[in-house]
């Protein structure tokens, strides 16, 4: 089945956030909560999937300076894909491609971007779908977290008195290597980076 697919506007958003939070639940960003859709500095496009007046899947591309890109290729800015679902009702009916499609065709009549980046928690399935998109993958890092207790455990002293029930950061491979042989961290999530030419 064909879906419309319509540029974002306000008119939308307890739409969007609901679509947003059935998505990401039944997914590896089940921890994500979000009360307001993102506003973004640089908007590309943002995108929504609608089946007559539902949103079913959405899409929101940046646009992103060079120092500020995850695989930094070149010295021209890329669009980087900030968030992208479909709910789950409505998944394996091709609603993400049509979302990817239809933005690539935008961007490529009006913007002058040559390249699109993607960062996500490793995921097979997800990781598949931008494979068959003709990405490729440039990077892989690893979000950690720890407790309190974490730090109590083994002495770790935090400057300027900082003090979170939980401190959450991102490492690459080299770092997380060296991070998990003496101090693993409580929870850690593997991101994969893509990118893919225009």
């Amino acid at each position: 089945m064909k879906y419309q697919i319509a540029d974002y506007s306000s008119k939308y958003e307890l739409q969007w956030l609901e679509c947003m939070k059935e998505t990401f639940y039944s997914s590896l960003y089940f921890d994500t909560i979000l009360k307001i859709k993102p506003r973004y500095e640089n908007s590309l496009l943002e995108l929504v999937a609608l089946r007559g007046n539902r949103i079913v899947g959405f899409l929101d591309i940046e646009s992103i300076p060079p120092t500020e890109q995850l695989c930094n290729e070149n010295n021209e800015n890329c669009g980087q894909i900030t968030l992208l679902g479909v709910h789950p009702l409505y998944r394996r009916q091709k609603i993400a491609t049509q979302l990817l499609h239809s933005a690539i065709v935008r961007i490529k009549k009006k913007n002058g971007i040559k390249r699109l980046e993607a960062s996500f928690r490793e995921d097979e399935g997800v990781h598949n779908w931008f494979l068959s998109m003709e990405f490729k993958q440039c990077e892989k890092y690893y979000e950690v977290s720890f407790s309190q207790d974490f730090f109590m455990k083994y002495g770790i002293d935090l400057p300027f008195g900082i003090n979170p029930s939980i401190l959450t950061g991102f490492v690459d491979q080299s770092g997380f290597r060296l991070l998990t042989t003496d101090h693993p961290p409580e929870k850690t999530f593997p991101y994969l980076i893509m990118e893919k030419l225009l």
